[in-house]
């Protein structure tokens, strides 16, 4: 990545992030965490002491990119089918993420907006949502978007959409 255009991202992130109005201490959640602009809001949150749970697709050399994440400053980094479990449940009931980043317009964007605490805020950036929320893990039926972001209070950004 050329010098101009991680700078022209840095900024990007600089301007996501201060639309959130987190304090230090917030606890945000973020999918894509390893590509570019994922790996720079790990390192502005660290900056801004924000605690960060980043997800990142099940592939090949999973714990190497885990462990690359972290040394950046990601608190809690994971693959994506760990948030199908309920160990993630506890975790997001535990640290109470009131912002959710998202860069998918897969199962991702599910999985962060599951995540949010009641009356977080959800940003989208660049990608359309899919349709339904869905829960694999029990026997309920998929749930629109809208009335899920309902349900939870969550207040919806897009950019860049």
């Amino acid at each position: 990545m050329s010098m101009s255009n991680a700078v022209s991202l840095r900024i990007h992130v600089i301007s996501i992030l201060n639309s959130l109005s987190l304090k230090p201490g917030a606890t945000l959640v973020q999918n894509c965490a390893d590509n570019e602009i994922g790996r720079i809001v790990i390192q502005t949150a660290k900056e801004r002491k924000y605690k960060t749970i980043s997800i990142i697709d099940d592939k090949p050399g999973t714990p190497e990119i885990i462990e690359q994440l972290k040394a950046l400053g990601g608190d809690i980094v994971v693959p994506e089918s760990y948030t199908k479990t309920w160990y993630m449940q506890r975790l997001v009931g535990e640290l109470n993420p009131s912002a959710g980043l998202n860069f998918d317009d897969g199962y991702q964007a599910t999985a962060v907006v599951k995540a949010l605490a009641s009356g977080g805020t959800f940003l989208t950036y660049g990608k359309k949502l899919p349709q339904h929320v869905v829960f694999e893990e029990t026997d309920s039926k998929p749930v629109e978007w809208t009335a899920f972001l309902k349900e939870k209070n969550l207040k919806l950004k897009a950019l860049g959409v």
